[in-house]
């Protein structure tokens, strides 16, 4: 069978994809950034589609040609830099399914979510629940699936952070840890797709997939932990109002298009318990989702997966590190050290009228760079010119102030850990 993917790079999308291809399918992969995921998922086809600007079934009609059925995981968290729930979950899933019903395509999957209610008051529940009516108005053979929680060995978003809290040094930082989840396995899910696939499977059902465990936040992360062997969790329980500041900083982070799991819609989400009825997908294809326990009893965390719990905060800390240093860098000679900086440039033999130009120019060079860092524009480019601009710096002083290399505070050795932390941060780089 020929499947279109939509969202095919993504966290689960991603997860269907390789499910399908080893399954024997002929995969066609949908996405945003077609290109990027061409060179990191070689072995599937790639075509670019943006719901934000699909919004006309006729924008489909090639991308359709050939295809048997369609798997939809296109989905944003909240609104922000390019993402538009509106687009993403009503009016753009409402074009391809148009699309898909004119092209004669009748297997339609669509990937919702437990917990999609509009009773939580949130764009994403209520754009969620409107897709979800927009594909079952339709005259498809669709098939509703909502997964509860999805976790697996990679991870992204909420559970990168559940992760990343797991292997928190100290004390493992908490909000609404009593919610209660029922965790899917991505294998689970993934597998779960492909015989919906099948001929003879159900269709026109919205079914729940969960796991057989009810697991409240505070269980999960210390399972997590006890997984990737960093003893025992030490709680500190937070009320929602103090950590009420991480979520507006994820917010505004996400306006300026900078994704992250910190966002008021996930706060608001929290507040629900994510349970869900496994026996309703037993019901309808007897298949029995496994337990997390399980999971974790017969699947050891390995070094990479603790590499990956540990940089979960170790990324980000360095990252603001690296800004802090660049912005202080710039804003000290704006601020207090300007007649310090025109003397050593007079030390250095440079003639008196390049003087202001340098200051400001260098200053507002590093103030710049630093702020660019912190918002997360453009990172790899920014950490080159952060590491080309420091080697300049380091050249310049040893032409004109040599003796500054023998300086007791050692201010020139000093900025190469920076250079070393630049070349870091542009290698963690990465949202997936």
């Amino acid at each position: 069978m020929k499947v279109l993917v939509t969202g095919g790079y993504g966290f689960i999308g991603a997860s269907i994809c390789a499910r399908l291809l080893m399954a024997g399918h002929d995969v066609i992969g949908a996405g945003r950034r077609s290109s990027w995921a061409k060179r990191r998922f070689p072995a599937i086809d790639w075509v670019h589609c943006d719901f934000n600007a699909d919004q006309n079934p006729e924008d489909w009609q090639q991308r359709l040609g050939g295809i048997d059925a369609v798997v939809n995981c296109v989905g944003v968290l909240q609104d922000g830099g390019s993402d538009s729930t509106e687009k993403a979950h009503v009016s753009g899933l409402q074009s391809l399914v148009t699309a898909c019903e004119r092209a004669g395509i009748k297997r339609f999957i669509h990937l919702s979510a437990i917990g999609a209610d509009p009773v939580a008051g949130t764009a994403y529940a209520r754009t969620k629940a409107q897709g979800v009516a927009c594909v079952k108005q339709s005259d498809l053979d669709w098939v509703v699936l909502e997964p509860s929680l999805v976790l697996d060995r990679k991870v992204y978003g909420g559970s990168a952070l559940i992760r990343t809290l797991a292997a928190m040094p100290g004390f493992v930082p908490l909000v609404y840890g009593d919610t209660k989840f029922q965790p899917v396995l991505m294998d689970d899910l993934t597998h779960i797709v492909e015989l919906f696939l099948q001929d003879d499977a159900p269709t026109k059902i919205q079914v729940e997939i969960a796991g057989p465990d009810q697991l409240s936040l505070r269980k999960i992360l210390a399972q997590t932990r006890s997984w990737l062997g960093f003893g025992p969790a030490r709680f500190v329980e937070f009320p929602p109002w103090i950590a009420a500041p991480a979520f507006l900083l994820g917010d505004l982070l996400g306006k300026m298009g900078v994704r992250n799991a910190l966002r008021s819609t996930a706060k608001a989400q929290m507040q629900f318990d994510v349970g869900g009825d496994p026996n309703q997908i037993k019901q309808q294809l007897g298949y029995t989702t496994q337990s997390l326990t399980d999971w974790f009893a017969t699947n050891p965390a390995n070094a990479a997966d603790l590499l990956q719990a540990r940089l979960g905060w170790a990324k980000p800390a360095s990252r603001v590190i690296l800004a802090l240093y660049w912005m202080l860098s710039g804003l000290i000679p704006l601020l207090f050290s300007q007649q310090w900086s025109f003397e050593i440039m007079t030390k250095a033999g440079l003639p008196e009228a390049t003087h202001w130009p340098v200051w400001l120019l260098g200053a507002m060079a590093d103030l710049i760079l630093g702020a660019l860092l912190l918002l997360g524009i453009s990172v790899r480019q920014v950490c080159l010119a952060m590491a080309l601009l420091t080697v300049g710096y380091v050249s310049v002083i040893t032409m004109v102030l040599p003796e500054l290399w023998f300086d007791p505070l050692a201010s020139v050795l000093k900025v190469f850990p920076m250079i070393a932390l630049a070349g870091l941060v542009a290698v963690m780089e990465g949202e997936r």
